[in-house]
């Protein structure tokens, strides 16, 4: 397959390349970059010397070299919108990393992110968790990568909505992400004499990843879900851990919810249900497409739920990868072990 990357500065960018470069049915032939000169994707990640040279061209379908089969967007919130339409009039499928197309509503969408330029297309893009969506994702021509946080939010409760088993008007999310999740644009608050040392909370209760989550948890069956996201900054490049506090809806014991969350993630090759008193490290899914889940009962009638990836690959690249495994009917974990 011939596949594009626009927009390929970004930090998910590089390990999307990296990614890619080892996968043995993708070739990359166009990587689209804003940068002037159209310097080599190797001048921008130095990583990458010896191993992708390509320069950056335009960001249209006719700057490729060729037809493509595949273009991923890792463009910022309302510019993806702004080219996806063009590709997908070329018969090119889309993989988008932004915003633009996770929502089915154009109303919740301009809530939170703003005006849409692409609203017809909306209710064609299908939300990318494989674990979840894999019957809407096989033949997609165009798929929204979820975010990072909803990722590991949404797979930690999902066997429990599945179940019936959690009151989902009344779920709460204390989650920590590593500062690449800010994106490479310099900011103050991404300084490392701001980061360095430091926790702290930030969009108590306003994040934009909140609705996303809800959306998602409907998607599962769950009606008027409510969740209340505590996201925090923690001084470490790269990673997610997810605390996610829940009611039962009927008294449990944790063998019956192990064996529920056990059940519900057999055969799925990147979801690791831990043993029971096992918790989550960041450190155990870093530059992997893994989730680490482990689920706990307090006190009979309270559920805590904990979900680990690594926020720029599970939470974007990798998972990004195994969506289009997974559309073009490709083994899902091609190019990801």
């Amino acid at each position: 397959m011939k596949v594009s990357i626009v927009g390929a500065t970004a930090y998910t960018s590089l390990d999307l390349i990296r990614i890619l470069l080892k996968h043995p049915r993708v070739q990359i032939v166009h990587l689209g970059g804003r940068r002037e000169g159209g310097p080599p994707i190797s001048e921008v990640f130095p990583a990458l010397r010896g191993r992708c040279d390509m320069p950056l061209g335009g960001l249209e379908p006719e700057d490729a070299p060729c037809k493509l089969d595949l273009a991923f967007f890792t463009l910022p919130h309302q510019v993806s919108q702004q080219h996806v339409p063009r590709y997908l009039e070329a018969g090119i499928r889309c993989i988008d990393f932004s915003a633009d197309y996770r929502f089915d509503s154009l109303e919740l969408y301009r809530r939170h992110y703003g005006e849409h330029s692409d609203p017809a297309n909306l209710k064609r893009a299908v939300y990318g968790i494989p674990e979840l969506f894999r019957d809407r994702l096989a033949g997609a021509d165009l798929i929204a990568n979820p975010g990072c946080y909803p990722t590991a939010v949404v797979l930690g409760l999902a066997p429990l909505v599945k179940a019936g088993a959690v009151e989902t008007g009344d779920i709460i999310v204390d989650a920590k992400s590593g500062v690449s999740g800010r994106g490479n644009k310099p900011e103050p608050g991404s300084m490392y004499c701001e980061c360095n040392e430091n926790v702290e909370a930030y969009k108590v209760g306003t994040h934009r990843h909140e609705p996303e989550m809800e959306q998602a948890l409907r998607l599962l069956g769950a009606k008027a879900p409510r969740v209340l996201f505590v996201p925090h900054l923690v001084p470490m490049d790269r990673g997610i851990l997810a605390t996610i506090y829940g009611r039962l809806q009927r008294p449990a014991s944790q063998k019956e919810l192990q064996e529920i969350y056990q059940a519900f993630y057999q055969g799925a090759p990147f979801v690791r249900v831990l043993p029971a008193a096992a918790q989550p490290r960041t450190k155990d899914v870093m530059f992997t497409n893994y989730c680490d889940i482990a689920v706990t009962v307090v006190g009979g009638d309270r559920v805590v739920v904990t979900s680990a990836i690594d926020n720029l690959t599970r939470g974007a690249s990798s998972q990004a990868v195994q969506n289009m495994n997974v559309a073009f009917g490709l083994d899902e974990a091609m190019g990801l072990l």
